[in-house]
């Protein structure tokens, strides 16, 4: 962990909370990229910006660089003014050179569309790099992670003697070394992950996040990246979409029979506004994971998340995945 490089996309308030967490927890390096001004709605989500330090109008990195650094000296802050060559019109080989060139171990792409981190993830399996996407929505978020192929890790399994010894747990604690086949991005969206779920089976898995979030993604798709505005003026589409998707995916009529109103009524009021509490909750549960992963110490994400942090629910749906095996 403390010998890798973690290059963060964008320094919106849930890369803000990553960050946080990834710079106390004592990373190597974290290569930081945005190419945006820091502007008044900024301050109102974000913990890195400082009204009183002239932060408004500055390039979003130079305004985060002083307090990230108080965070932790130790860590190396790289910070680029620039989405440059993972913005529209990079090329392949660009992006590549870049991941090569820097020595990246993993890249942690926020509030991107659906085709930023496509083209991003391949990228990042061209070159075997660790890939994570993560977006905040409102009340609504979710984490897509992609290990590559064959990704190994190690699990602690057994349970304690009973002897009430320190150390008793360890004595009976087998490691156990486990093995998957990840998905791209792309890949997990050619499958459902609640074709031929029971009514049960697909309640536990709350599919209203989840059609949410890609009901979103469409949007972005049909808009060139713009995120919806309004309930009068949006949620007609939203819901025009997420029934397509309801069929497509294959979810359980006996469960959800249309799409979930009032999920989508919230994406459309919401979708374009950070909310400080949620990107707290879902960058805890980030940076987590990239550490789990970059230790390769426990199971991590497999392979989506998604969250509803006012309904104080969510679920993690393997789309697409490998068998886990035993090495």
């Amino acid at each position: 962990m403390r010998s890798s490089t973690i290059l963060v996309l964008t320094l919106r308030s849930l890369a803000q909370e990553t960050i946080k967490n990834l710079v106390l927890s004592g990373v190597g390096r974290l290569i930081v990229m945005d190419d945006k001004e820091v502007t008044e709605m900024d301050l109102g989500a974000g913990l890195l910006f400082r009204e009183d330090e002239g932060a408004v109008g500055l390039k979003r990195v130079e305004a985060a660089l002083p307090q990230i650094q108080s965070l932790n000296p130790l860590v190396k802050i790289d910070p680029r003014p620039t989405l440059s060559p993972f913005q529209e019109g990079g090329s392949e080989e660009e992006m590549d050179a870049f991941l090569r060139d820097e020595s990246v171990d993993l890249v942690c792409a926020t509030d991107l569309t659906k085709k930023e981190m496509i083209k991003l993830n391949e990228a990042c399996r061209r070159t075997g790099k660790l890939f994570y996407g993560a977006g905040s929505y409102g009340f609504i978020g979710y984490i897509f992670a992609d290990l590559g192929q064959s990704y190994e890790w190690v699990m602690a399994s057994g349970s304690a003697s009973g002897s009430g010894q320190a150390g008793s747990a360890n004595a009976n604690t087998k490691m156990t070394k486990k093995k998957v086949d990840c998905r791209t991005l792309s890949e997990a969206l050619g499958s459902s992950p609640f074709e031929g779920l029971t009514k049960n089976q697909t309640k536990e898995t709350v599919p209203s996040i989840i059609l949410g979030v890609q009901a979103v993604w469409e949007y972005q798709e049909r808009h060139a990246g713009k995120l919806p505005q309004s309930e009068e003026e949006d949620l007609g589409e939203l819901v025009e979409i997420a029934e397509s998707m309801r069929k497509g995916l294959k979810i359980n009529e006996k469960f959800m029979k249309e799409p979930p109103r009032e999920v989508l009524a919230h994406l459309a009021n919401g979708a374009s506004h950070e909310f400080a509490p949620t990107a707290a909750i879902l960058g805890g549960l980030l940076a987590q994971d990239i550490l789990r992963a970059l230790s390769r110490k426990e199971k991590p994400v497999m392979n989506f998340l998604a969250v509803d942090t006012m309904a104080g629910t969510g679920t993690t749906t393997r789309w697409g995945m490998g068998v886990e095996q035993e090495v």
